[in-house]
């Protein structure tokens, strides 16, 4: 019997055992009988259609890719999403379609039908089928988790934010009208309640740039200098026991994203305060060069190891091969901050460096062009 029509005879009897399949993927959970069988039936008789449809090698090559015609198999996005609201994760959905797979093929091999040309050729259009359904179904359940994790971070993030304000409003408050050790706690609670603010940005950001969006920049014409100094200005408050100096010319101007250039500086100097040497400054040079803003920050310390260094401005550090299983070293990566600050250069066109020896200490550099469209 041809595969196509195997499938459809005995439609039942699969949906049936993928049905007892399903039921063991979260055996905590109670689902009545039509649930677990949701849209099995539809994505087979979808499939088995399919395989009574002459193929060109063009279009098979098309499938291949996962260019199949869109209006196929919405039933194995539904089914996506049905599976996304009862609680599977990614690997389940796709045991799922390779329990369906395996369960075809056994049922019909157990039937014993005729293996030759034609029937193989069945075969690999059933293959070609269930990869394209669990394609169809697997991005649309990553493109919903997508979304429900951008809405769940903004909105943690907006929650956040407003008893914040609160806090820092009233510390403010306290600093201007409380006693002398009073104001300290209160100008304490003030410079908390602003690196809070700025991890709040930073997480808004990674969550946006992590999501395979472009960080958005509005580039003006500005000066860069007075940007330069208000940071520093804010991390020396925030940080007393900290010397922080800046050497900026008085004017620098181009066509930058105030805002995002201030973000920048703030997490390298935070960075440098972070893991260098307290009883050394931090050194923060501002220069124009050619067409080009050239921003560094230098701390002395103890050096990020140089194998660390092409990866530090990554979120996540890369898996470690088995034979290299030392402890991490701090540096390994430096945090969600100096992602943002890698996106902010590039969505300027810029580029950014690290070099570190225990000779020298650790400067991270950054060139952005004055003006868009020119050559970084």
């Amino acid at each position: 019997m041809r595969l196509s029509k195997f499938i459809m005879t005995n439609l039942e009897a699969i949906v049936t055992e993928w049905e007892s399949f399903a039921s063991t993927m979260l055996p905590e959970k109670q689902f009545d009988r039509a649930t677990l069988r949701d849209d099995a039936a539809q994505i087979l008789s979808t499939i088995a259609q399919d395989m009574e449809t002459p193929q060109t090698a063009s279009q098979q090559t098309e499938k291949s890719q996962g260019l199949g015609p869109e209006t196929t198999h919405t039933s194995a996005e539904t089914h996506s999403l049905v599976r996304l609201r009862q609680g599977f994760n990614e690997l389940q959905l796709i045991s799922e379609f390779r329990a369906l797979r395996a369960t075809v093929i056994r049922l019909w091999l157990n039937s014993s039908p005729e293996t030759d040309d034609a029937a193989m050729l069945q075969l690999i259009r059933f293959n070609e089928g269930i990869d394209q359904a669990l394609a169809k179904s697997a991005a649309r359940f990553m493109e919903k988790i997508e979304e429900s994790t951008k809405f769940a971070v903004a909105v943690m993030a907006h929650d956040l934010r407003n008893p914040l304000h609160a806090i820092l409003a009233a510390a403010e408050l306290l600093q201007m009208t409380g006693s002398i050790e009073t104001a300290k706690i209160a100008t304490n609670m003030v410079n908390s309640g602003t690196q809070m603010n700025r991890l709040i940005n930073n997480l808004l950001d990674f969550t946006r740039t992590h999501l395979g969006q472009a960080l958005p920049v509005k580039r003006v014409e500005i000066d860069v200098a007075p940007i330069c100094q208000r940071v520093v200005e804010e991390l020396a408050t925030a940080y007393p026991d900290r010397t922080i100096e800046l050497r900026c010319s008085e004017c620098l101007r181009g066509s930058f994203d105030e805002t995002r250039i201030g973000e920048m500086l703030s997490n390298l100097i935070a960075n440098a305060i972070e893991h260098g040497d307290p009883a050394t400054p931090i050194t923060v040079p501002v220069s124009q060069q050619a067409d080009h803003i050239v921003f560094q920050v230098h701390n002395e310390g103890t050096p990020i190891p140089e194998a660390a260094l092409p990866t530090i401005f990554d979120p996540i550090p890369l898996p470690r091969k088995e034979e290299d299983k030392k402890p991490q070293s701090e540096f390994s990566h430096l945090g969600i901050g100096s992602f943002i600050v890698k996106k902010i250069v590039e969505a300027h066109s810029g580029t950014i460096s690290a070099s570190s020896t225990a000779v020298a200490g650790t400067t991270v550099v950054v060139s952005l062009p004055c003006h868009e469209n020119l050559p970084a």
